[in-house]
């Protein structure tokens, strides 16, 4: 038997190679997002940079804002 886990709920980070995979897109198209100013700037961990999932949930349901920010 399969065990599935909702990740709607679930607060973590989200690394930009991942962040790039849910959103259907490269992470050269990411960067230009986040340069235009449609995606927030990722937190930084060290050399690590992130988004929480509950950001990148809010990016997916809602592609067409002109700008995202939590």
């Amino acid at each position: 038997m399969g065990i599935a886990i909702d990740l709607t709920n679930t607060e973590r980070r989200i690394s930009t190679a991942e962040f790039a995979l849910r959103m259907n897109i490269s992470k050269k198209e990411l960067y230009a997002r986040i340069n235009d100013g449609r995606i927030q700037s990722p937190k930084k961990d060290g050399r690590k940079n992130y988004w929480l999932n509950s950001y990148v949930l809010e990016c997916i349901v809602k592609p067409d804002d002109d700008k995202i920010s939590s």
